[in-house]
């Protein structure tokens, strides 16, 4: 009689729609209560990752089974954590090599003030789809561009700029395949990365070029505006210091190009780039090659060019503020990002094991009848989330509570991938509280109200993924039991 009451008691169940709800409302409050608190990322995936399994224990799961079912999801997304390692090697041998420096120096080199806002845009895309970061967009082309337009003065709208140079960023966020978003997005939907990014396309790219053509006519109404700011002088000057410039820079993108576009693998492709920029800065730019080869692990710092050359300003170089930009990259620098993947693969495993999203699911979107329904409700649960826990969690939550429902709609998952990036993305500097809205509105001087209302690229690509999902276009369907295997060969 005892041996059957355990059995009962260990008989597993999914959760029950209170038990799923709860249980969701208690991760977003933790990951919006370290994200305010300004906690670390890893201790916050851990500490939600044991509210799962407590849901599983509860639900008659054993710890051996939810185990058993995270390290599997973890075995199957080893490929695309890697990849977060080798991204980490390739940013610091394009430091290294000059050319990531070179793809800012002749950026800024061709803003035109009359022209500003287009300038903001365009230089900000470049950046953040070169580097994959829209921080580090923001916080370098972004400000110099917000440099010139405080010097204009009245002559610009100021805040035009700040939602230009806020929607480029976002721009090379959503498309750039060192973006942790893009990574993420397309690991937790199972699709490879450059086909989320070729997908991506048909939302972003019309969005985009709307978006210039706003601008053009911006610029068109305002031509002949001129002015000279000496912070952005001294960052070309320094650039031009450190590096010598050459159109052979650019090779290792034309690798990356060419791996996307004959779909090679992204790990190889991306690793060759690097190889190649470690090869280029030792005999072109004349560094060692031990510090090229020690800045893929722990990170490019130019002080080894300034070792070099002792004949250097050291401190005109440093005042210009180029030392933070180049000093970056290296496996060290992506430890973190590749523990917290780890946890999060580990976290969707249970999650799926246990079937609490399938629950959520069921409920949630039971009145969901067609696409356009579905995509309008994972846009509006993207910003919710964007809000309360940053764009990360919009993926890591937001893609296993919709997944299931995607593949029972027969749509690609593809479509799910796009619509986290779409609405997700970039949403949380619309938040004057969330870390990135703070960072935003510090670096390019304006409100956080100021980038919703100016950012016609982030409306735009909302608006075209409802359209999409209303009128069927650009929407891939779903090959039922072959759709991983072909996205993967």
């Amino acid at each position: 009689m005892n041996k059957e009451t355990k059995k009962q008691r260990r008989q597993k169940r999914k959760p029950t729609l209170t038990e799923s709800i709860v249980l969701v409302l208690l991760i977003v409050a933790v990951a919006a209560s370290f994200t305010l608190l300004g906690l670390k990322s890893v201790l916050m995936m851990v500490t939600i990752t044991i509210l799962a399994v407590i849901m599983g224990l509860i639900c008659g799961y054993s710890w051996k089974e939810m185990s058993a079912a995270g390290e599997e999801k973890v075995r199957k997304s080893a490929s695309v954590m890697m990849l977060l390692l080798v991204i980490g090697m390739m940013l610091a041998a394009f430091m290294y090599s000059g050319t990531l420096p070179m793809v800012l120096y002749y950026g800024i080199k061709l803003v035109n003030p009359s022209w500003l806002a287009l300038s903001g845009f365009l230089l900000c895309s470049v950046f953040s789809l070169a580097t994959g970061t829209s921080n580090g967009s923001a916080s370098t082309a972004g400000f110099a561009i917000m440099s010139i337009a405080a010097a204009m003065g009245d002559a610009v709208n100021f805040g035009l700029v700040a939602g230009a140079c806020y929607a480029g960023s976002m721009l090379g966020d959503k498309m750039s395949p060192l973006s942790d978003t893009t990574i993420l997005a397309s690991m937790i939907t199972e699709n490879d990365i450059f086909d989320h990014i070729r997908h991506m396309s048909k939302t972003v790219g019309p969005a985009a070029l709307i978006t210039i053509i706003i601008y053009v006519i911006y610029g068109a109404m305002n031509h002949g505006a001129t002015t000279s700011v000496d912070g952005t002088a001294a960052l070309l000057s320094a650039l031009e210091t450190l590096y010598s410039f050459n159109i052979i820079l650019l090779l290792p993108f034309v690798v990356i190009i060419y791996g996307a576009i004959t779909k090679k693998d992204t790990n190889i492709v991306i690793l060759l780039a690097a190889l190649l920029a470690v090869l280029l800065g030792f005999f072109y730019q004349g560094l060692p090659l031990a510090n090229g080869i020690n800045a893929m692990h722990s990170g490019f710092n130019a002080q080894i060019i300034l070792d070099m050359h002792p004949e250097i300003d050291a401190e005109a170089i440093s005042a210009s503020g180029v030392l933070t930009l180049l000093n970056r990259g290296g496996i060290s620098a992506m430890v973190d990002a590749f523990i917290i993947t780890f946890i999060c693969m580990y976290f969707a495993g249970i999650l799926e094991y246990i079937g609490l999203m399938d629950v959520l699911v069921h409920r949630v979107f039971g009145f969901v009848k067609g696409t356009g329904s579905l995509i309008v409700v994972s846009g509006i649960i993207c910003i919710l989330l964007a809000g309360t826990a940053g764009s990360t969690a919009v993926i890591l939550i937001g893609g296993p509570m919709l997944l299931q429902k995607y593949k029972e709609m027969g749509l690609h998952t593809l479509n799910l991938s796009r619509t986290l990036e779409d609405f997700g993305t970039g949403s949380t500097g619309f938040y004057p509280w969330t870390s990135s809205g703070i960072l935003y509105a510090s670096v390019l001087g304006a409100s956080n109200l100021t980038f919703l209302r100016y950012s016609f690229f982030s409306w735009l690509v909302w608006a075209f993924a409802i359209f999409y999902g209303f009128t069927g276009l650009c929407i891939k369907k779903a090959a039922p039991e072959t759709q991983i295997t072909e996205v993967k060969a």
